[in-house]
């Protein structure tokens, strides 16, 4: 039986589909204990940029009914003393200890936190505290000269940000053309549907922590770690979240926070952010300038890259926008220098956001290739090819799968690219039309993952794994990989995450889920099926050579069937096994091999400007992608849509402004931070080329929840130019940008 055909590839519903769209999936914050004894918890948070807390006023918050308790450093004692990363175990969004001291780093810390028996009364008691500072001079500013400024070596995935290779000076004296530019990008915030909550409850030295979490195995540790606890004592559960995109990522102040709190009282604690609070307790990626260089021959071959990035962070936010990592391995130049430069602002802390790195990254990198190609009079897609590389810049290897150059051919016949006019001269009607592309990658990362495989009495399977749906489908691609071991149908699978007492897993981000439990599931199939058929020969059977089906409610082998019910001991409800991968690929310090790991992909976009109004719209978008074999076309085609949907937002709409003098964020809501809509998105056409990679993984797969997103922006930039010969470089793109001097 072609059981590959079957299963692997094909677009499944999800299996917790029915959940989510009957409104049964239970998220963090839904959680209700039977006795209904939780308190509510409400962040005080600074008003000020730098400086010191020299007291409370409590006296309006105590008088109203409800209120039971402040807490802030002035209890002493609550959370052990964090650096990070404490021991290598867990990864916090800050470097700091929350309620430890009395310093203010930037505008929203969480200095205290009420705690009330309903969350109307924390709100408004809340409010109702006054906090008397000492402010010191804060460096909110971004060119301010003052401002602390690092030269970090490496980025959290070891990568190095601070790269030289050849005579960047000697290959501008070569060149014949030469671009130069800056190119910026603003403040962006994740804005996920659901906002970070954390449900502690304590049974004497056990805490349980329904969290909402990209990563539950960081979340225990870190919890463990700041309540002095043993990680064996710490549950975190999260089998649903809605929506994370970096913000949910690492371990942020509340949740250690709703813990101390809920031990100090006695008593559950919920502690859900508002949406104003997501904007400075959970991240942001920090803006950019980007000055980059690009020099090439005649014949558009690159002789010396120049990438500098300027960005921030927060005094206690380690977070830095890798942008040029990719300008460092995606085109073949021999003179290169990278380098990233980081001031310390008293802003809010950063962190990983949809690509970070690569997004704005390669809005600069592509724009410029752009650039470049206009200068040179050549085709942008024909640049591209002509600095294509086989080799992975970084050192030397070779790629374990690269299919570039069909990407781009298949994206160009998809798009229509022999449309494409002249900037400025194709209309249609009061319509300028423009088409532009970019190159798409993104790293293949993969780390080490356990897996428990159950077989129960009825013939159905079990798979057990402490990792996480963030909403990309991982219930459902867990499922089918199994039941591609065994022969079954995904329907017969039972799949285990969100809980952080199972075998453990990696975090949900760096587009790895798959990609690192697809070795741990194969390898506890593995182990399973070996015990099955140990258990058939016990049994005086004698199983064939061919796989070990389980369907039906029976184990197969050839002719061999026999009831799971049967192969079970009388006293036996189950047959478990367990398996795993300790492997690191795509991280420095990981699995030393030959190849280097990565998925391409390239992205066009068609773009309409109104003449009378500088109204941009992108009627079309085609992307093409290479990241490996598909476990499911439904469920990886939507993160693609996503993914180009977050491009148009990159592009046209997403800013976070931040008034200069106060550090103060002006506009952290959802209606003033505008995201595409319905309206906004129209016909997408999506190709993955489905080529295993199994040098990567048993299954082939690679990640691809984030690839599709990087160059999007940049493709729909290039775009606009094409539309309007108005070059605009910096995000997002807006009618004002362009109004002045379009064509007429």
């Amino acid at each position: 039986m072609n059981v590959e055909s079957k299963v692997i590839g094909k677009p499944i519903s999800r299996v917790d589909g029915r959940l989510k769209t009957t409104g049964t999936a239970r998220y963090a914050a839904d959680n209700r204990l039977a006795e209904d004894r939780q308190l509510h918890g409400v962040l005080v948070k600074s008003s000020i940029a730098s400086g010191r807390i020299t007291g409370f006023d409590l006296s309006a918050a105590q008088s109203m009914p409800g209120f039971v308790r402040f807490l802030s450093h002035l209890d002493g004692g609550l959370i052990r003393r964090i650096k990070n990363p404490a021991d290598g175990t867990f990864a916090a969004g800050e470097e700091y200890t929350p309620f430890d001291r009395d310093q203010v780093h930037f505008v929203g810390q969480h200095i205290g936190l009420v705690l009330a028996q309903t969350l109307e009364v924390a709100e408004a008691a809340a409010k109702a505290v006054v906090v008397n500072y000492e402010a010191s001079t804060a460096k909110t500013e971004f060119d301010d000269p003052d401002a602390e400024v690092r030269q970090p070596s490496l980025y959290n995935t070891g990568e190095e940000l601070q790269v030289s290779r050849g005579d960047v000076e000697a290959g501008l004296v070569q060149a014949t053309h030469v671009v130069n530019a800056t190119y910026t990008t603003p403040i962006e915030h994740h804005n996920p549907i659901e906002p970070s909550a954390t449900l502690a409850v304590w049974n004497e030295d056990q805490v349980t922590v329904y969290d909402a979490t990209q990563g539950s195995v960081n979340d225990k540790n870190y919890v463990a770690f700041g309540m002095s606890v043993d990680p064996e004592n710490v549950r975190v559960l999260n089998p649903f979240i809605g929506g994370g995109f970096g913000c949910k990522g690492f371990t942020w102040p509340h949740t250690l926070i709703a813990a101390a709190a809920a031990r100090a009282v006695n008593q559950p604690v919920l502690l859900v952010l508002s949406r104003k609070d997501m904007y400075t307790s959970c991240g942001h990626r920090p803006h950019t300038e980007q000055e980059v260089t690009l020099a090439a021959n005649a014949d558009g071959v690159l002789t010396a890259t120049r990438h500098l990035t300027h960005s921030y962070r927060s005094p206690v936010g380690d977070h830095v926008e890798p942008c040029g990592v990719t300008t460092v391995m995606l085109y073949q130049c021999d003179n290169l220098e990278v380098s990233h430069n980081i001031r310390v602002l008293n802003r809010p802390s950063g962190t990983p956001l949809r690509s970070p790195g690569e997004a704005p990254g390669t809005f600069a990198l592509e724009s410029a290739m752009d650039e470049l190609a206009e200068n040179l009079g050549m085709d942008p897609v024909d640049l591209r090819r002509r600095n294509h590389t086989e080799i992975d810049q970084r050192n030397g290897r070779k790629w374990s799968s690269k299919h570039l150059l069909e990407c781009y051919d298949r994206g160009a016949e998809k798009i229509g690219w022999g449309r494409r006019k002249a900037p400025g001269q194709w209309r249609d009607g009061n319509d300028l039309v423009g088409l532009g592309m970019a190159t798409s990658c993104y790293p293949g990362y993969r780390m080490p993952a356990q897996t428990r495989l159950t077989l129960d009495r009825d013939g159905t399977l079990h798979v057990g794994v402490a990792v996480q749906d963030i909403g990309t489908g991982l219930y459902t691609v867990l499922a089918q990989m199994v039941a591609e071991r065994f022969g079954t149908s995904p329907e017969n699978v039972r799949v285990l995450i969100g809980d952080s007492d199972l075998p453990p897993g990696p975090l949900a981000g760096g587009s790895m889920t798959t990609a690192s439990v697809a070795a741990a599931v194969d390898d506890g199939c593995r182990a399973l099926s070996e015990k099955l058929r140990a258990r058939l020969v016990d049994m005086g059977h004698t199983p064939g050579n061919e796989p070990l089906v389980i369907d039906g409610g029976a184990l197969q082998s050839g002719p061999l069937s026999v009831p799971a019910a049967e192969v079970m001991p009388t006293d036996v409800h189950e047959i478990v096994a367990e398996g795993g991968s300790d492997d690191t690929y795509g991280f420095t310090g990981g699995v030393e091999t030959d190849k280097s790991f990565y998925s391409f992909g390239a992205i066009f976009a068609e773009v309409r400007i109104d003449r009378d109004f500088g109204i941009i719209r992108v009627p079309k978008m085609t992307g093409v992608f290479d990241v490996g074999r598909v476990i499911n076309a439904k469920t990886a085609r939507s993160q693609m849509l996503g993914g180009m949907t977050f491009g148009i937002g990159m592009a046209l709409m997403e800013e976070t402004f931040i008034d200069d003098k106060t550090g103060r964020f002006v506009n952290p809501s959802l209606g003033e931070y505008y995201v595409p809509v319905n309206a906004d998105v129209n016909e997408f056409d999506v190709e993955m080329l489905d080529i295993p990679d199994y040098d990567f993984n048993p299954f082939g797969a690679r990640g691809l929840g984030e690839i599709s997103n990087v160059g999007a922006s940049a493709a729909i930039a290039n775009a606009v130019y094409n539309a309007s010969g108005i070059r605009v470089r910096h995000l997002p793109i807006r009618l004002d940008d362009l109004l002045k001097d379009l064509p007429r």
